[in-house]
């Protein structure tokens, strides 16, 4: 049997061609920055916390899960609103003159959007020889030992998050993304208490199953994983504020031993707290 075959053609369009800086900041509560322009494209994610955002129009604050779009040679500043404030910062530059990316204000972000940018920040790491919370980037290396196609894992992933910002929301996605924040809410209020995921279950009004499935399926994230992390970021601005030791920290987290407190921050940040308690002597950016 001989079966004709029809492709789907597509079309070229907006293409990231360049990347000039990616940036992942976790900021101290003394950080500032005199602000810059430059001749290229720029998104600015607040991953937790609120950043103050100043462009040659606007003074507003990005809250958790929003984005702004520089355009190139646009003067803009970010500042930490409050301790515990991380952004997520991309330069870039492309054929996007006749696109109409929304710039100078909030955009709300979708799961998946959320879920390349911490693809991209993972790529990042592994792709590029410098750290990402270098304030003053003017060059991308490339490891000798990069992943093979980094590059364009991480172009595809920018591309997705600029794409899905020109998408006018859909009701259902609306409804959704209510549901993720009501969740994700529920989480930041509890981050002191000792919580299983029965218990976060029982206390979401959810089945496990369910809440383990939509969760993940939203945000490209565990739930357990979404938990800990908040306890961590938490853990960070207390530390940060220098009003807890770091016993006192994972007492106020509902830890029941340093240990265990100790076990997490390390494996989400790559030190210890005592550590990072030092680091925040030494700048105004936190490693």
């Amino acid at each position: 049997m001989n079966t004709s075959y029809i492709p789907t053609k597509i079309e070229s369009g907006p293409r990231v061609q360049a990347i000039y800086s990616l940036h992942y900041f976790a900021y101290s509560k003394d950080f500032s920055f005199e602000g810059e322009s430059h001749p290229f494209w720029e998104i600015v994610c607040c991953d937790s916390g609120e950043a103050e955002i100043t462009d040659a129009k606007n003074h507003f604050l990005l809250r958790q899960g929003e984005a702004i779009i520089h355009a190139p040679n646009v003067y803009h500043n970010v500042r930490p609103a409050r301790s515990g404030t991380n952004t997520i910062i991309a330069g870039f530059d492309g054929n996007f003159s006749d696109m109409g990316l929304p710039t100078g204000k909030a955009l709300r972000l979708n799961a998946y959007a959320r879920q390349c940018l911490r693809q991209i920040v993972a790529l990042g790491k592994q792709a590029f020889a410098g750290p990402l919370n270098l304030v003053y980037q003017e060059r991308l290396t490339l490891r000798p030992d990069a992943p093979p196609f980094a590059l364009q894992a991480i172009r595809a992933g920018l591309e997705g998050v600029l794409f899905s910002l020109l998408e006018k929301p859909k009701n259902e996605h609306a409804a959704e993304n209510a549901t993720v924040s009501h969740i994700q809410k529920v989480l930041q209020e509890s981050v002191g208490e000792r919580m299983t995921l029965q218990d976060l279950a029982a206390k979401l009004g959810y089945s496990v199953s369910y809440l383990k499935k939509f969760y993940k399926s939203r945000t490209g994230e565990s739930i357990m994983h979404s938990f800990i992390r908040l306890k961590i970021e938490r853990a960070k601005q207390l530390l940060a504020e220098e009003k807890y030791t770091v016993s006192e920290t994972a007492e106020l987290l509902g830890y029941d031993t340093l240990q265990y407190f100790s076990k997490q921050f390390k494996d989400l940040t790559n030190m210890s707290p005592t550590a990072f308690v030092r680091s925040v002597a030494k700048t105004g950016i936190l490693d």
